[in-house]
């Protein structure tokens, strides 16, 4: 074992902080170790470990965490004191309270105390701490695809609560309670008077499920608190091509949530591509910076990106477009499994619209400018993500510029992690670099698909819409060949 893997900072970061599914996944890239390889050095289950790397298991156990520092070979002088809180609860953002409030299971899934309480939803990099009101309700049906629950003073109550809050049915299956939100304004409040509240099985609470909770409520809560801020400030995104000062200057001048500043940089760059496109001429190449599901999240939720992914794809099938993103295995291994779901979904949703995508796992491409690149003729810069601010724009056709733009496509392109030339392969690829579940996406979004999210996770927000989500859910289903979803089972 080379003593230098350990001391790398993302390794030694997450040793310290006792991640073990973090560390155990860099082990196995660095040594080259199968799952099944790591579960016969600690006399586990190659399930467990896997379970482990996707951040659905956590170890509490004293004992087990030193077994696994040993069994690993860790130095001991990079380890921080033994964790006393629940990882899972930190990890996932599900509040430990011990009461009223969410809480992780042993298994790493959600837990909800019955009655009222509320889901506090962790903050991002952007994205600020939500808490969501739960009012968690045991299902006294199994009824076709759903869970019936009663109906009462409670429920009419909660649906008609202004704010966004859930409904949750649970019920034990196979030894182990499992949850199912519903939006409790919209999943409720529109059945007739009288009758009794489903809750779709397809919106059983997991990784995919929460991180679409965890991305709608977090752009939600950051775009209602500044909507009047942004009325004033989203027509400046047209003048882009007036140069940066004008939006820039206004921004200085405004206390804004990061999730608004991201819809307004993601905006500025969209119409200003839009505006400069022509000029151009042929079929561009995307050079993209979302690494993190927070930042690709954008994609399936801001209102605007789906009409400009749509007028920005390919006008003829293998035309030699695509769009490529920069994703180092350090990303990978240090995001939580929801944001790697998003991440996932968003690449899907391009490929939906006839768009083809590339993933280069190089670090040393990550901090290259957002372009459009149509070789020998021009590009367009246009960078909001990871900008510190307001977004860069401008349209260049400066030879070094465009030999530059076109040598980091070209990598990408002809080193993909994820090459191939079919969708599919394509997503299963990608979906095996973000260590994600083909099959359980193939189910779930087959699930999602059929049922749609909008009564799990309607908007508040004008700019925002779940249109992408569902066009990706059903995309994933289609390529995937997903089997129809099954019932879950009712004892």
């Amino acid at each position: 074992m080379d003593p230098a893997f350990w001391h790398d900072r993302v390794v030694r970061e997450a040793v310290s902080a006792w991640e073990l599914g973090i560390v155990v996944r860099l082990f196995r890239k660095h040594t080259g170790l199968s799952q099944a390889a790591v579960a016969r050095l600690v006399n586990i289950d190659q399930a467990e470990v896997s379970r482990l790397e996707r951040g659905l298991k956590g170890v509490r156990d004293r004992r087990q965490l030193l077994q696994w520092a040993e069994a690993l070979g860790v130095p001991v002088e990079l380890t921080g004191p033994l964790p006393t809180a629940r990882p899972e609860s930190q990890e996932r953002g599900y509040e430990d309270r011990g009461g009223d409030g969410g809480v992780a299971d042993s298994t790493g899934y959600l837990a909800l105390s019955e009655g009222p309480g509320q889901l506090l939803l962790p903050g991002g990099r952007n994205i600020a701490t939500t808490a969501l009101p739960v009012l968690a309700l045991p299902a006294v049906s199994f009824h076709g695809n759903g869970l019936r629950l009663a109906t009462g003073r409670d429920t009419d109550a909660w649906s008609r609560m202004p704010m966004r809050a859930l409904i949750v049915a649970s019920r034990v299956v196979e030894g182990r309670k499992r949850h199912f939100a519903l939006d409790a304004r919209w999943g409720v409040s529109e059945r007739p008077a009288g009758a009794k509240v489903d809750v779709p099985v397809a919106y059983e609470l997991d990784d995919l499920t929460y991180g679409i909770l965890w991305a709608v409520a977090g752009f939600d809560a950051a775009l209602l608190g500044d909507d009047g801020a942004l009325h004033d400030l989203l027509p400046l995104t047209t003048r882009a091509h007036e140069g940066p000062d004008t939006l820039r200057d206004a921004l200085g001048q405004r206390e804004l949530t990061d999730g608004s500043r991201m819809l307004l940089g993601s905006e500025t760059c969209a119409r200003y591509i839009l505006s400069q496109r022509d000029r151009l001429g042929g079929e561009p190449v995307f050079w993209t910076r979302e690494q993190r599901g927070e930042e690709a999240a954008t994609w399936l939720f801001f209102k605007h990106k789906l009409d400009y992914l749509r007028r920005t794809a390919p006008g003829r099938p293998g035309s030699g477009s695509g769009r490529a993103f920069c994703v180092p295995s350090a990303a990978v291994s240090t995001s939580p499994s929801y944001e790697r779901v998003l991440l996932f979904l968003a690449m899907a949703l391009m490929e939906s619209c006839g768009v083809r995508t590339w993933l280069t796992d190089d670090s040393s491409y990550e901090q290259t400018d957002g372009f459009v690149l149509v070789p020998g003729h021009g590009a367009i810069i246009a960078t909001w993500v990871r900008s510190e601010g307001a977004s860069n724009v401008a349209l260049t056709a400066r030879p070094h510029t465009l030999r530059s733009f076109a040598e980091v496509t070209a990598h990408a392109s002809h080193h993909s992690v994820t090459g191939s030339q079919t969708p599919e392969h394509r997503l299963a690829a990608t979906a095996e670099y973000l260590e994600l579940d083909r099959a359980w996406l193939a189910r779930r979004c087959r699930q999602l698909a059929l049922e749609g999210t909008a009564r799990l996770a309607s908007p508040r927000s004008r700019h925002l819409s779940v249109d992408g989500l569902d066009t990706a859910c059903r995309y994933v289903a289609d390529q995937f060949g997903a089997v129809p979803a099954q019932q879950i089972p009712t004892r």
